[in-house]
């Protein structure tokens, strides 16, 4: 895998929303491919200096629902496919299923930690779908309170839907999870795990992580007592996490709840080693959404273009907008706004627009094309 360049741009921003014009009442051609990731057989085109060219991600939307009025008598617009260009980075969510995740993330009753990760998982994996390859793995696994963690979810791209179907799974009810949860909190095992995992599968040079999320210390150590307790295992989860990190693999580190997520000195020493410095604490659904959200905008390589579906087109009947806000100029000076380049068909964001999109602020980009026009 590698990076596409267009002419020096940024990579393009994966996720955009793309719309075009068809006043005339047809539909913009959209090309369906056989072999390759998610259909395309262009997996292994070569580009102009030999090497392989991989679009990660087609977005095809289909070709029914609402119309968008475009004014000026221009009619209506219909979604065309678009290509994304750039690899996303690779994800791996190490989750702590400990029996103690199914203990409210603080004192009192309330929703337990794993029904609160459900559903912050599930809503994290769905919104950076296309930026993001996921992949999930749990521990302890299912043989041993201590066992090693197991591969839920392999590492793919466009794989929220495999990752949300797993968590789906997770109980919410008390009893149940206590069934489902019910094990210690082998960290050191689970990470080992990861690692061996991700030794496993081809090297993604735009990055590999792991995302260690836990509410619990390290433990299954040396046994203790006789009812089976175990010492807790920082030093040794600390030099999983480091061991990984020498392979290349950063790990960003979050303590939920108020056991782990506490316990600032652990946290400092696992993110440290990990290469994300920074640890990560939640004590509540608002806090754990907002942490999950800030790791994953955090490797989103940053991207201030995006390619545009078809042939080059007028800029002036462009209208440009983030989510679905207010109009975003077009600005020549590349001040601020956006601009567009005919010969590499893309539009790239310039000043403010673009420190957005960067830091991850921007989960849509739309573009009306306009009515058709001269090809320019």
């Amino acid at each position: 895998m590698r990076h596409a360049s267009l002419l020096g741009l940024a990579l393009v921003l994966s996720g955009a929303h793309l719309v075009g014009c068809s006043c005339s009442g047809t539909h913009q051609p959209t090309n369906h491919h056989d072999g390759g990731p998610n259909g395309n057989d262009d997996a292994n085109d070569l580009g102009d200096d030999g090497n392989v060219v991989r679009p990660d991600a087609w977005f095809e939307r289909p070709d029914t629902g609402p119309a968008i009025d475009t004014g000026e008598g221009c009619g209506s617009t219909t979604p065309v496919m678009n290509q994304i260009i750039g690899d996303p980075p690779d994800m791996l969510i190490v989750l702590d299923i400990s029996g103690s995740m199914c203990d409210p993330p603080g004192a009192g009753f309330g929703m337990s930690k794993l029904a609160i990760m459900k559903s912050s998982l599930t809503t994290l994996v769905n919104a950076f779908d296309s930026r993001i390859n996921w992949g999930l793995m749990e521990f302890p696994g299912p043989s041993d309170a201590c066992a090693p963690g197991i591969l839920r979810v392999p590492v793919a791209p466009m794989n929220a839907a495999n990752v949300v179907a797993r968590v789906s799974t997770y109980p919410t009810g008390l009893f149940a999870c206590a069934m489902f949860a019910s094990g210690a909190t082998p960290t050191f095992a689970g990470i080992s795990q990861a690692q061996d995992y991700y030794r496993s599968i081809p090297r993604n040079p735009i990055g590999q992580y792991v995302l260690l999320a836990t509410d619990g210390q390290p433990n299954c150590g040396a046994p203790t007592d006789s009812m089976g307790g175990t010492a807790d295992t920082p030093d040794e989860t600390v030099a999983a996490i480091t061991a990984l990190h020498g392979d290349g693999v950063n790990t960003f580190v979050l303590g939920f709840g108020g056991g782990l997520g506490s316990d600032m000195t652990t946290l400092n020493r696992m993110a440290v080693a990990g290469g994300t410095v920074m640890p990560y604490s939640a004590r509540s659904a608002t806090e754990l959404d907002a942490a999950l959200s800030g790791i994953a905008a955090s490797i989103i390589p940053p991207t201030c273009t995006i390619m545009l579906d078809g042939g080059a087109r007028d800029p002036s009947l462009f209208q440009v907008s983030f989510d679905g806000g207010a109009l975003i100029p077009r600005d020549t000076s590349h001040a601020s706004g956006w601009d567009y380049d005919s010969g590499t068909n893309t539009i790239t964001f310039y000043g403010d627009e673009c420190s957005q999109v960067e830091m991850g602020h921007v989960t849509n980009i739309g573009v009306d094309y306009g009515c058709p026009g001269p090809a320019i």
